[in-house]
Order: C-alpha cells, then sequence, then structure tokens
C-alpha cells in the first residue's frame, strides 16, 4: 500500500508516518513537504492508495488546488489535514470528492483510526462537525456526520446510548445487560468524552441531532 503524506512540520510528519507503520507493516510513506513535490509524487507512482494533503503546506491554494488534483486524478482518495476547522471549509471540500477533513490537533492513533475509515471505503470529518451538521447542511453531510459518529462509538456505546436516552439508572441498564453498574459508567465516560459533552442529556440532545438516535428512543 502506498500513502502520500504530504506536510510542512517534520515532526508531526515523523509521529503520524509511526503510527501508520504500526497499523499497516508492508505500507510504503512517501512523505513530502509542499504541493510540488506531492504532485510529483502522484504523477510517478500511479498506485497511490490514499493522498492526505496539509490544508496550510507551502504551493496549497485552498480548494482551487484540490479541485486541480480531482481532476487530474479523479480516482485518487484525498484527506484534508489542518489546525484550522470550521463547518463551511469541511463542507467546501467534501463537495470536492474529498474523503476526510482530519484536525491536526488530534491524537496520532486517532488520525490513523480516522485514514483507516477512508481506506476502507468510508468518510470522515471531525466529530464536532459532525455534531453541528446533525440536522444542519445538506443531506450528503448529514449522512457523513452520521458515519462519522458511528465510527466513533462502538456498537455496544451506542446500545448503551440508546437506553440512557430511554430514561433508564446506571444501575437498572446494569441490570439489564448484566453487568456491574461501574461498567455501565465507565462506558458512559467514554460516549461522552467522544461526544465532547458533559452528561446524558447533552449526549442524547448531540446523538439526536446527529441523526444516531430518534425521537423513539427517548424516555415517554
Amino acid at each position: 500500500m502506498n500513502i502520500l503524506l504530504a506536510d510542512d512540520h517534520p515532526l508531526f510528519t515523523d509521529a503520524i508516518e509511526r503510527q501508520l507503520v504500526i497499523a499497516y507493516p508492508d505500507v510504503n510513506i512517501h512523505a513530502v513537504e509542499d504541493l510540488a513535490a506531492a504532485n510529483d509524487i502522484i504523477a510517478r507512482i500511479k498506485d497511490i492508495n490514499l493522498a492526505v494533503l496539509d490544508w496550510d503546506m507551502p504551493g496549497m491554494q485552498g480548494a482551487a488546488s484540490i479541485k486541480t488534483m480531482r481532476e487530474a486524478y479523479p480516482d485518487l482518495k484525498i484527506v484534508i489535514l489542518s489546525g484550522r476547522i470550521d463547518d463551511a471549509t469541511v463542507h467546501n471540500v467534501l463537495a470536492l470528492g474529498v474523503k476526510g477533513f482530519i484536525p491536526k490537533s488530534s491524537p496520532g492513533n486517532a488520525i490513523v483510526s480516522a485514514l483507516s475509515v477512508i481506506l476502507n471505503g468510508g468518510t470522515y470529518i471531525p466529530v464536532e462537525t459532525a455534531l453541528s451538521q446533525g440536522r444542519n447542511g445538506d443531506a450528503s453531510v448529514r449522512n457523513v456526520a452520521s458515519q462519522t459518529l458511528t465510527k466513533a462509538l462502538t456498537d455496544r456505546e451506542i446500545e448503551i446510548l440508546r437506553l440512557l436516552a430511554s430514561g433508564g439508572s446506571n444501575k437498572e441498564i446494569a441490570r439489564q445487560l448484566g453487568v456491574q453498574e461501574i461498567t455501565i459508567k465507565m462506558h458512559a465516560s467514554r460516549i461522552f468524552s467522544k461526544l465532547h459533552v458533559r452528561n446524558r442529556v447533552q449526549a442524547v440532545s448531540h446523538a439526536l441531532k446527529a441523526g444516531l438516535l430518534s425521537e423513539e428512543h427517548l424516555a415517554p
């Protein structure tokens, strides 16, 4: 597998490269520091599986550069890394066919997890954007938002989130699932962390907006 990693911060590039090699021992990483070098790699190596591009590296002209690359290589999977996240930019790059927009502030293992989603045919956007786009924006962005949150939470966490939404206490949910109450508390804590909320009310509200929950899951 060939992955192009284009970023002008060597320490960041090295960290991501190490994580990718752990996840994919047979991967070939082609690391460059600007858009011109990235285009040269893509032109010379015909089977790039994924192009991971820094939004602010030398030569990058935002959406214009992405549009040019997409027109030249329509089948290339492109992912954007950026330290600056705003919903409009995410929406625009998704509209150009980019497969992911990943915050550079994410931990290395989280970035690699997001890249794995994309390599497996999915699309990734920041959880914060997914939450804000849940019931807003167009259908395509809502769909990506739902995918992102579904990938962020495990099947067990989604099950527990639905039980939290139904109004059950931690003790009642633990009894229903045949586990210890502390296990439910740990799951709930991880859910809150992944959804960037403080309590179950906020978690349920965000999950409703993102389409992970529907009104039928709520307590009567």
